[in-house]
């Protein structure tokens, strides 16, 4: 079960005695979901667009409003299927039946695709966003995937898509799309990650774990984006889209009658000059693509061959009096997926992909002082998976096992040659840097789950689950095994109220996608290991609908990782003075997210999410905040919604984050230890006013929308991080001192993009 409903449902009112009122027909079934019905349909035959006018969120209300659509509802060996209903119309049930009676598998979740099977994520702190609901959410540069920013305990000061879940590091991210691990799901990759590669045009749902995922989620301890892909849009088969900071075209198609199938392609192109120029002022030329193709078809009624290739593409510039920057990127993905249903309770599927990640990145620095350096970085990757998951229900109880085997090999060829200047000798860093590294990890590395899910007694649900892992790739370290195993529990309340617990361990080895050559290490770290807890609580009355979770993160064998002390969002991170090695000892993160969600009419719903985070590292004997640490965060919206137009306003509060002040005299000679000033300041609190604006038209058989959004509406200054200049003076003695002036560095003032779609 989701952390909290989906944000689609937050758009309509959930009361089961309601006046009648229209919704669209997918969100009635996740509705549906929410309340553990297990509902199979064919995507070719519910569309997105289909609305139902129902007075209750019940399965007698869905059977009710079928009919007009053509459809109807049947159980079949308990699963309710919809069916198309040529003629005659779906018959009612018998005088006293209630099908809300019937005896569905209680956890057994089957929406959307066609065979989408048991999920067993019902203890988890998860959100599943479907396109409706990201439409409504005002994000910057209409970047859909942006919406995870405003989930309570993440962090973000706006610049990164990226987000930092309850504490974590950036990298503690996984993000899937068809099966298959994106290794950089971002353009900017290198600069902040500041636009998703991900063309939210072609996407059915997205599920975001914010903590206590699935086992058969491995290798990251924070969080994991699941995207699951649109084949089909309605009667609509090309999109036509310009936008400020994106231009694309979208064609999907059917074929086969005996062995019927989807295709869809998808192409996209922009230019992020405008977007950039809000982060770094800079002239450059930033340009993008990426471009998918998928075919899926029913080789027969039980299972669905799958193939698909993407591909995403920086070629990145910047250049000023001073510095200059380049990136490129190129990212391929291949795959094939062979999704099965063995009888009525066994679901198989079997994948395999094939990545190619190359990067080649170019820093300059050519400032009048003695201070300055080139840096030439290039990383090729390959990596190759097969992986078959296996869902099995035994009456009402879930089993889920899997496997998976990769290979992969890097190779890593880097240049540099930096001096850093007078405040490297004052933070006691590595001032002069010239660095010839060339290494060329592979080997192998996969894995295994098993987890289970059954009614321990009247409304105590459990969740028990192991997962392993492995890799023999490590330079100078052999293989590496990891254990990871997990605990979830649900107790219902009553019809309103359930509590939830989830307990487990998680382990994050580095890829070979992520040794750090480019900050001069050439070898792998020990993987990474979290122990979770989470406790929750979930309150739903219809109209109103509370979340409350507690949890608290403790990590063991810390990676060692660079940071950028006063400053993180500069050009050149990697050549800046203020550039330092951490290696903590361990780690925690613990909080409070609150999630509140009213619907006050049934156009207009409102949300108020607080989080309450304390994330710290043990260094050198210390426990130092996280820069990213947000004690205290606010995000509230306000989305009215018709058919054919949305209006939607969010704020985002939060605590500043941390940067390190240094005293303003410093005696030449004297080294201030990087551990005694770390994150020593707050800076100013953020804050940003959102607005979103969307209106559609149907012109005969084809749909025209024009959209636009304003981030930081109130143009506030917020602040970034602190720069130092360096002067150097004398006394009356002759004693050598540095004088240090900070300045406070501000990005992305007032946001303005705007688009336009044209469906046919």
């Amino acid at each position: 079960m989701a952390l909290a409903t989906v944000l689609g449902l937050s758009l309509i009112s959930l009361s089961a005695t309601a006046a009648a009122r229209e919704m669209p027909l997918r969100v009635l079934l996740e509705s549906l979901r929410q309340q553990e019905y297990d509902i199979l349909y064919s995507s070719a035959l519910v569309h997105q667009e289909m609305r139902v006018t129902v007075e209750s969120v019940s399965l007698q209300a869905l059977q009710q409003a079928l009919p007009e659509l053509g459809l109807r509802l049947e159980q079949r060996g308990g699963v309710w299927v919809i069916i198309s209903a040529p003629t005659p119309p779906l018959e009612q049930p018998a005088a006293g039946a209630d099908p809300e009676q019937a005896e569905p598998p209680e956890n057994v979740i089957v929406t959307g695709s066609m065979h989408r099977f048991p999920t067993g994520d019902l203890v988890g702190s998860s959100q599943r966003f479907t396109p409706e609901a990201m439409n409504v959410v005002p994000v910057l540069a209409s970047d859909a995937m942006r919406v995870a920013l405003r989930l309570p305990g993440v962090s973000s000061v706006g610049v990164s898509a990226k987000p930092r879940i309850r504490g974590g590091l950036q990298d503690e991210l996984l993000v899937i799309q068809d099966g298959v691990e994106l290794l950089e799901p971002f353009h900017l990759a290198d600069y902040h990650s500041a636009y998703s590669s991900i063309d939210y045009h072609t996407i059915e749902s997205v599920d975001i774990y914010t903590g206590g995922f699935p086992s058969r989620y491995g290798n990251r301890m924070s969080g994991v984006i699941d995207i699951s892909n649109d084949w089909e849009k309605d009667e609509y088969q090309r999109d036509i889209g310009i936008s400020s900071f994106a231009n694309f075209i979208n064609v999907r198609g059917q074929f086969g009658e005996s062995q019927p199938g989807n295709w869809l392609l998808s192409v996209r192109q922009g230019d992020l000059s405008d977007l950039t120029d809000y982060i770094q002022t800079r002239s450059g030329d930033p340009k993008y693509k990426d471009a998918a193709a998928r075919m899926n078809v029913a080789l027969s009624e039980a299972s669905t061959l799958a193939l698909g290739a993407v591909y995403s593409e920086d070629d990145i510039e910047f250049q000023d009096e001073e510095e200059t920057a380049s990136s490129q990127i190129e990212t391929w993905y291949l795959w094939a997926n062979l999704d099965s249903l063995h009888g009525r309770s066994v679901r198989s599927k079997l994948s395999l992909s094939y990545t190619d990640f190359q990067r080649r990145k170019m820093q300059g620095s050519f400032e009048l002082e003695a201070k300055g350096g080139i840096l030439d970085h290039r990383q090729d990757v390959e990596r190759l998976s097969l992986r078959h998951d296996i869902s099995r229900l035994f009456g009402q109880r879930l089993l889920e096992f899997g496997w998976q085997a990769e290979y992969s090999r890097g190779d890593y060829r880097h240049t540099s040659r930096i001096d850093r200047g007078e405040l490297a000798d004052i933070l006691g860093t590595e001032r002069i840097v010239e660095r010839d590294i060339s290494q060329r990890p592979e080997g192998g590395s996969g894995g295994a789950y098993l987890a289970a899910e059954w009614e321990l007694a009247s409304g105590l649900l459990i969740q028990p689950s192991l997962r392993w892992d492995f890799q023999d790739y490590y330079l100078q370290r052999g293989t590496e095994q990891q254990l990871s195993p997990r605990l979830g529990l649900a107790y219902e309340l009553g019809e309103s109220t359930r509590l939830r617990l989830s307990l487990g361990r998680f382990n994050q080895p580095e890829g070979i996608q992520e040794l750090q050559v480019i900050d001069g290490i050439e070898r792998f770290f020990k993987p990474q290991q979290s122990d979770q807890v989470i406790a929750g609580l979930e309150w739903d009355r219809g109209d109103l609908e509370f979340v409350a979770e507690i949890y608290y993160k403790r990590y063991r064998d810390q990676k060692g990782r660079f940071e950028n002390m006063f400053n993180p969002f500069v050009l050149l991170p990697e050549m800046e003075p203020d550039r330092v090695g951490l290696y903590p000892q361990r780690a925690s993160a613990q909080g409070l997210d609150l999630d509140l969600k009213v619907t006050f009419l049934p156009a207009l719903t409102g949300q108020l999410r607080y989080s309450h985070m304390q994330a710290q590292d043990r260094i050198e004997g210390k426990w130092i905040e996280r820069r990213w640490s947000q004690q205290h965060t606010l995000n509230a919206s306000l989305i009215w919604q018709k058919q054919s137009y949305s209006l939607s306003a969010a704020i985002t509060w939060h605590s500043g984050w941390r940067s390190t002040q240094l005293p303003p005299v410093v005696p030449e000679g004297v080294v201030i230890p990087v551990s005694e000033v770390l994150n020593n300041t707050l800076l100013r609190d953020y804050f940003s006013l959102d607005i979103s604006a969307r209106k559609s038209w149907r012109i005969g058989k084809t749909q025209l929308q024009v959209y636009a959004d304003i981030s930081n509406v109130t143009d506030r200054a917020n602040v970034a991080g602190i720069d130092w200049d360096v002067d150097e003076g004398e006394d009356e003695n002759g004693n050598i001192f540095f004088l240090l002036s900070p300045d406070s560095e501000t990005l992305l003032k007032r946001v303005p993009s705007m688009g336009i779609t044209l469906s046919f």
